[in-house]
């Protein structure tokens, strides 16, 4: 058998391959693109087209926290919530990037935790909601890298980037009534919860400080430089920035998690730029130790968003909408 009928098969075999990858990945594409609620339309939408005056970012805590209708209502300005649950900083500076690239808004909204700015890897591991979009926007390459230095180059097959969204594509399209239609951006949540949970959740925080409260405080250079690019960003284009820490359900609870640190640097960047404002609800006796405003330890109710939304549009117009 000469050597070119041996590669005949395997190279057959590739060939076949290939075209499988790239019409099965044609197929998730279009379905993937042609969704009209849910996480993957949001996502889609805040980067191809949304060009509201006021732009929010953050993680699941954006998303939770800030009505749009309410804020446009009173300031008299359109309001886009573009956070995504799950995601941290290197997202929210992807989004704030390719944002600006479009659009220059007359207000951003930043909600952070100093969790953010801390050592976590899954911040960089969720940039995979990105993968769908490198296509047609190269800007992105730079963020998948932080996944792997070899994504860009898995990029070549074209249903590798929709491997995380099978699931959730799977079940919009066999149950659609499921998926929640969002306002803006913004989804809240239902549901309260009692003084006893309260009570628990900060009993089993405090008992965990004790067990690590001896621990250095390290914040991730990385992640620093992500917030540091955010600000940049808007300042460059010297946009009205609003960075805020929204309520939490224990007083400035920051220090149970050994996260006093990052706190810290979040106030003192802020600080070094003229067009950003820090507003920090963690210690907020509106919303402390409030439960039926909460819907679980880590985000506001429907009732707890909309008392902290009308919170910060009186804030804007109060002090702001003058100078954007």
């Amino acid at each position: 058998m000469s050597f070119a009928k041996f590669l005949i098969k395997p190279v057959a075999f590739l060939v076949v391959l290939i075209l499988f990858d790239q019409l099965v990945g044609a197929g998730f594409r279009k379905i993937y693109f042609s969704q009209r609620v849910g996480q993957f339309s949001q996502t889609t939408y805040a980067i191809d087209s949304a060009r509201q005056d006021i732009m929010i970012y953050g993680s699941s805590r954006a998303v939770r926290h800030y009505s749009p209708s309410i804020i446009s209502k009173i300031v008299g300005l359109s309001c886009y919530d573009s956070g995504r649950d799950g995601l941290m900083i290197p997202y929210s500076t992807a989004m704030e990037e390719i944002s600006l690239n479009r659009h220059t808004p007359k207000l951003i909204i930043l909600d952070i935790s100093p969790r953010e700015l801390g050592i976590d890897q899954s911040k960089y591991e969720k940039l995979s909601i990105l993968l769908p979009y490198c296509d047609k926007h190269p800007e992105f390459i730079k963020y998948i890298r932080e996944i792997s230095p070899f994504e860009p180059y898995k990029l070549l097959s074209k249903t590798y980037p929709f491997n995380s969204s099978i699931f959730i594509l799977g079940t919009n399209a066999l149950f659609p009534k499921t998926v929640k239609k969002d306002d803006n951006g913004y989804l809240p949540l239902e549901g309260k919860m009692t003084k006893l949970e309260v009570d628990d959740y900060s009993l089993r925080m405090n008992k965990r400080y004790l067990k690590i409260k001896k621990r250095k405080d390290i914040p991730e250079e990385k992640g620093i430089r992500y917030f540091k690019t955010f600000l940049n960003n808007s300042a460059k284009k010297n946009i009205k920035t609003l960075v805020i820490i929204s309520p939490t359900v224990l007083k400035n609870p920051f220090y149970l998690d050994n996260q006093t640190v990052e706190k810290e640097l979040i106030v003192k960047l802020t600080r070094q730029y003229p067009n950003v404002t820090f507003l920090d609800y963690s210690s907020d006796p509106h919303f402390n130790f409030r439960p039926e405003k909460f819907s679980d330890v880590f985000h506001l109710n429907k009732q707890g968003s909309e008392e902290f939304s009308n919170s910060v549009a009186l804030y804007i117009k109060a002090t702001l909408t003058k100078k954007i």
